[in-house]
Parts: structure tokens; C-alpha cells; sequence
């Protein structure tokens, strides 16, 4: 692989997540249509985990934006849950992709990551915003209230790690003139 080859592989998990943050910053996204855990977990799965400070730092720091600024919310313990969901996907990108990416552990990652969130987080909403009674009812409610959120979040990173995963493992035989490219260096 030449020098352009290997800068583009490494640029492109970086891509993707200042991709999504400018997405989340520029557009509208109703009913969570960024795939921010898909990006998540194909860095993790690509870059050394050294790295996951810099996708870390911007996605935090694009979620206290809009918090505080876009949306006009104090900044409360339960987005430290979000952002600790950030470093779970990527870690769980390196550990169940970081060796072999294939389409069932794509698909169980992105259903790990996305159907974990969902849970966390809306417990954490449940727990925090109290606009849910403090009974088990009550989190029933608080969850029920959210599917239509994870549906489309669900979709969203499924489709979208599919795709970025396998046009990542398959970029040769897809884009041949690159692997042409190096031959001729």
C-alpha cells in the first residue's frame, strides 16, 4: 500500500466523526438519524485505542454545545452516561471487530451498541428528569415513550455500520484502481 493509500485509512475514521458532529451541529436530526455509534464503532475497530480521546473530545463537546447553547439545558449527570456510551462503542468496535470484521459481528455490535444506549439512557432519564413516576411503571412508561427513538436509531446504525464496514473490507475489490495505484508506485 502506498503513502496516499495508507493516510486515506487513517483518515477515515477521523472523516466519519467530524461527519457525524458536523451533522449533529448543522441538521436537523429528528428521531436519531446521525449514526454517531456506527462511526464509534468503526474507529474503535480501525484506530489504536490511544486514539479514542480525539472522537471522545468532539462528540462531548458538540453534546454540551447543543445542551447548553442549542437547547438551552443545564448540563446534568445523565449526559455523563451518553458520553461514557461514546468509549463503550468504541471499545466495543475494537474488541468484537478490531480482529475480523465480518457481517455478524457488524450486526451484533451495532445492536449491542444501539440497544444498550436505548436502555442506559433512558434509564438514566427516568432516573434524573423525574418526569416519569419513580416506579417500575413509571420506567415502563419512560421506555415505551422512547421507541420510536431506538426504532430509528436501530436502523439507522445497522444500516449505516453495514455499509461502512463493508465497503471498509471490501475497499480493494471495490475501488480497484487504488490497489492498481500501488502496483504502479
Amino acid at each position: 500500500m502506498n503513502r496516499f493509500a495508507v493516510g486515506k485509512s487513517i483518515l477515515l475514521p477521523y472523516l466519519l466523526v467530524l461527519i457525524v458532529a458536523t451533522l449533529r451541529l448543522t441538521v436537523s436530526h429528528p428521531y436519531n438519524f446521525i449514526p454517531i455509534f456506527a462511526c464509534l464503532l468503526f474507529f474503535g475497530a480501525v484506530r489504536p485505542k490511544r486514539e479514542f480521546a480525539m472522537p471522545f473530545a468532539v462528540l462531548v463537546g458538540v453534546d454540551i454545545f447543543l445542551t447548553t447553547h442549542s437547547y438551552g439545558y443545564a448540563l446534568t449527570w445523565d449526559q455523563t452516561l451518553t458520553w461514557a456510551w461514546y468509549l463503550v462503542a468504541m471499545f466495543l468496535g475494537a474488541a468484537m471487530l478490531g480482529s475480523s470484521i465480518s457481517a455478524p459481528r457488524v450486526i451484533g455490535a451495532s445492536l449491542g451498541a444501539a440497544v444498550s444506549f436505548f436502555l442506559a439512557s433512558n434509564f438514566a432519564v427516568w432516573a434524573s428528569w423525574r418526569m416519569y413516576p419513580m416506579t417500575v411503571s413509571g420506567l415502563g412508561s419512560c421506555y415505551v415513550a422512547a421507541l420510536p427513538f431506538v426504532r430509528n436509531s436501530v436502523v439507522t446504525e445497522l444500516t449505516s455500520s453495514l455499509l461502512i464496514f463493508m465497503v471498509w473490507k471490501y475497499r480493494e475489490s471495490l475501488f480497484p484502481a487504488r490497489s492498481m495505484q500501488g502496483a504502479c508506485s
